[in-house]
């Protein structure tokens, strides 16, 4: 059976901030995801692109930065795109908070930034009782990677915890399967927006992504993120919703507004 959906207080919370900032509490960490602190449209639109009136990010954070900390012990960047990690975020975040990153080429320019304690995560690394693994992924197919470059995502373990698997900034391809494969994940957390630019197709999950990921994981609980918070995002939660009706899957999928949260059981 996959993990149960519940409003309690007890089991891990997946809290959707805005765009693909989410916050993960965990077997008693609390981990901030690719934070995204500015406020609304102090970026410019993504070029080659659609929806170029709109400037980033779209919406505004649904509580103030110092909230969004408060309890934070951790941040983990699945990559360093400014959508990911912005320069409100290298002003706000402490400086002395631990920052995982996915190898020496980020760590280095996190580190320009004035962070003391930036590690990059070698296959995996321990979080207090929480294992961490990097996983695999692809921004977008062959042709676009030169462009999107290297991501990378990640896998929480715990024997309290229902395994959790972050795909961060992938298509569907067979990294994905093989990260499935290994740790059969509980919960799946998917960047679920559909990025795409005028040339070069998708370059994060879209709908029938999406769907190819749980029908591949038919005994997981699914979390989107990366949904209506830049120019570039092209599927809305309406349309996902909608397409796992379809499909048979709404029950196993949640897409949280900015601000909610949701909690998982084992």
């Amino acid at each position: 059976m996959h993990p149960e959906i519940k409003k309690t207080e007890k089991n891990m919370k997946i809290q959707q901030i805005r765009n693909a900032t989410i916050k993960i509490e965990y077997a008693g960490k609390v981990m901030l995801i690719d934070p995204m602190l500015g406020e609304k449209g102090c970026m410019p639109p993504f070029p080659f692109s659609h929806h170029q009136e709109l400037r980033n990010p779209i919406h505004d954070l649904p509580m103030t930065v110092d909230e969004l900390l408060r309890d934070v012990d951790c941040v983990l960047l699945t990559h360093l795109h400014t959508d990911h990690i912005d320069d409100a975020a290298y002003e706000q975040l402490p400086k002395e908070m631990l920052i995982v990153v996915q190898d020496e080429l980020d760590r280095e320019v996190v580190v320009s930034h004035g962070f003391k304690q930036v590690k990059v995560i070698e296959g995996e690394m321990q979080l207090g009782d929480v294992r961490l693994s990097k996983a695999e992924s692809h921004h977008g197919h062959w042709w676009m990677l030169p462009k999107a470059g290297h991501t990378c995502g990640y896998v929480f373990q715990h024997p309290a915890e229902p395994t959790t698997y972050l795909a961060g900034d992938t298509i569907w391809y067979s990294g994905v399967r093989r990260n499935l494969d290994r740790w059969q994940p509980d919960v799946v957390i998917v960047n679920a927006g559909g990025n795409k630019f005028h040339v070069g197709g998708h370059v994060i999950m879209h709908i029938p992504d999406v769907l190819k990921t749980m029908d591949y994981a038919p005994k997981a609980t699914f979390v989107a993120t990366h949904l209506e918070g830049v120019n570039h995002n092209h599927v809305t939660r309406a349309a996902l919703l909608q397409a796992a009706r379809e499909h048979g899957v709404a029950g196993r999928v949640h897409i949280p507004e900015d601000g909610e949260s949701v909690n998982v059981s084992k």
